[in-house]
């Protein structure tokens, strides 16, 4: 017995890719095609093509906690902040497409990070006050 996931954001890709499948609505099919020309399949994995880099494995929602977790909090984690969080998952060769987004609002949900973080707009120096005559 398998358990049905949710509708990917990559479930039409993937169709496309494997069957030729498009959407029924034009405007959903030619985004799929636009999209489909980044991507190609290894074994039943999508991957995304990089221009300059290392080619990324694309995971589904459900596996972003776990790889954020990962990066973020793990023995060797040093719990970065949101951007520098999604640009480390790119590096391990990991991609979703909200990825900076659930970066930066898993960083807000971090305990740890918040009691922590540096607090904005102090200034340079040590205050002095003056007193006017």
């Amino acid at each position: 017995m398998q358990i049905d996931e949710d509708p990917s954001w990559q479930d039409p890709i993937i169709d496309y890719l494997m069957n030729g499948n498009l959407p029924t609505n034009k405007s959903e099919a030619r985004k799929v095609q636009q999209k489909a020309v980044r991507y190609y399949m290894h074994g039943n994995k999508l991957i995304r093509r990089s221009y300059s880099g290392p080619h990324f494995t694309c995971i589904k929602y459900l596996q972003t906690l776990e790889v954020l977790c990962k990066i973020h909090d793990d023995e060797y984690g040093n719990h970065s902040r949101g951007r520098s969080l999604a640009h480390k998952a790119l590096n391990i060769g990991y991609f979703w497409p909200t990825m900076r987004h659930d970066s930066v609002e898993y960083v807000k949900k971090c305990d740890r990070c918040q009691r922590y973080k540096p607090i904005p707009n102090l200034p340079v120096e040590v205050y002095h006050p003056q007193n006017s005559p």
